[in-house]
């Protein structure tokens, strides 16, 4: 009987987790999810995103107990964490743990760089999953120094047209990658929604 290697975890568990385990409507779906509580832990946070957007983040990212290598060539486990990786599997509340933080920071990133016109929840949906995906100095700049068109954008306020700009980032070494043109695609109508 040969060994798994994979240590996978149930993203829809996580999401249980951070959202205190209800079942949410329509309209709470694409509501900020606001303070976070999870059972067990004192470590209380605010997201600003929405489930819709952990949903989305989560499904695209998947969710390892396990250390492994992503595509980037980085040390990750959890929902797409690479700080502090340890040796070894992590529980899903470490992971909920390491995923709130992550997700706080890419929430950061966007809001000290957009400009003063305010985002839909929408926007910020997107934009955020984006940053999570992309790291922020990569939303923010091209390799060579200069902006990219989606941070110069957001900075700008134009919000519209860096929704439109999510659609061009879904290549991994050069190799359009079919789970980036499917998450750049969720994105987007994320995005362009109200």
């Amino acid at each position: 009987m040969s060994r798994l290697k994979k240590v996978l975890c149930s993203v829809g568990a996580i999401v249980a987790l951070i959202t205190g385990g209800v079942t949410v409507n329509d309209a709470e779906y694409t509501r900020a999810i606001g303070q976070v509580q999870i059972a067990g832990v004192t470590d209380d946070s605010e997201l600003r995103i929405s489930t819709r957007a952990l949903d989305i983040i989560g499904n695209a990212e998947g969710c390892r107990r396990d250390p492994y290598r992503c595509p980037a060539g980085l040390t990750t486990n959890g929902i797409g964490n690479t700080h502090g990786v340890i040796n070894g599997n992590v529980s899903d509340e470490q992971i909920a743990k390491d995923w709130i933080k992550n997700i706080q920071s890419a929430e950061r990133c966007l809001f000290d760089w957009k400009a003063d016109t305010p985002l839909t929840q929408g926007h910020i949906d997107a934009f955020t999953s984006f940053i999570f995906n992309t790291g922020c100095s990569r939303f923010r700049y091209n390799a060579n120094g200069t902006e990219t068109q989606i941070g110069k954008f957001v900075r700008l306020g134009y919000y519209e047209l860096a929704c439109h700009q999510l659609n061009r980032w879904v290549k991994g070494g050069g190799v359009t990658l079919p789970g980036l043109v499917t998450r750049r695609q969720e994105e987007t109508d994320v995005c362009l929604s109200p």
